[in-house]
């Protein structure tokens, strides 16, 4: 089975100071994106887990905890599979690609199977805090500490532009940064009735400092405001039309235009 699993964007995100299970809660409006990672999934006699991306392949991922979870709640199910994971959503970019990668191997594996779905805080403490948004898949208001998802029509098309540097983030590394900070304003700007901003900013620029001259580099160019999704290091601007695309910077894996979908999960794709 071909999967295709896209990345998100957090067009607002809020991070409370009152935790639950030692995670902050918090309250974002996520949309799935038509940037995608790829996932090959084929039952064999032995397990074998395989990224594009090499220094994928050394550590415990998603995909692994994914498989553990399900199989904990499902305690028959004794399938083996090979799953090769071609990466095009960069790695700690707030984009969610482990997350997406996750939340569609366990759609994927619980529908086909008929399998018992886990919890949304199941999957929240087992696997991570983003991936029920991707078990669902549409957009969404998440809260709490990631397992209310309800899902909300925007109500019209969503084109953005997309700049993803080439240094990525540590999600940990960030909300640490967070609960240091004494002060934590808030820049917000409105679309469609939406509220733009992003709690994590001030803690990412501290993680990276550098972050602030290349979304004041970002805006120079292209004469727009640009927000970090999720908790970074990736930067989006909401369009209405799409322009020429300036030089890439050095600084930058890529920058590109993109929309919302209106699903993360594809399946039987090529």
């Amino acid at each position: 089975m071909k999967l295709r699993t896209s990345a998100k964007i957090n067009l607002n995100l809020e991070i409370f100071s009152e935790k639950q299970d030692n995670l902050h809660k918090l309250s974002s409006l996520m949309v799935p994106i038509d940037i995608y990672d790829y996932i090959d999934v084929e039952e064999s006699l032995s397990e074998s887990i395989k990224f594009s991306d090499e220094s994928l392949n050394t550590i415990e991922s998603t995909i692994h905890r994914a498989l553990k979870l399900i199989r904990k709640i499902n305690p028959s199910f004794d399938k083996s599979f090979d799953i090769y994971i071609d990466k095009k959503i960069p790695y700690n970019s707030g984009l969610g690609g482990g997350s997406s990668d996750a939340g569609a191997l366990i759609r994927y594996l619980c529908d086909n199977y008929e399998l018992d779905l886990p919890s949304n805080l199941e999957i929240v403490h087992e696997v991570g805090s983003d991936v029920p948004f991707f078990v669902h898949g549409i957009s969404a208001m998440v809260k709490g500490i990631g397992e209310i998802v309800e899902p909300l029509d925007i109500g019209t098309e969503l084109d953005l532009l997309i700049a993803v540097p080439t240094v990525g983030l540590s999600t940990k590394d960030v909300f640490n940064s967070f609960d240091t900070l004494d002060s934590k304003n808030r820049d917000t700007d409105t679309w469609n009735v939406i509220e733009i901003f992003n709690d994590l900013w001030p803690a990412a620029t501290v993680v990276y400092p550098e972050l602030v001259s290349l979304r004041t580099a970002l805006q120079k160019n292209y004469q727009k405001k640009f927000f970090m999704s999720g908790s970074g290091s990736t930067f989006f601007s909401i369009i209405e039309a799409r322009e020429e695309l300036k030089s890439e910077y050095e600084s930058f894996s890529f920058i590109k235009y993109c929309k919302k979908i209106d699903c993360s999960l594809y399946q039987n794709v090529d």
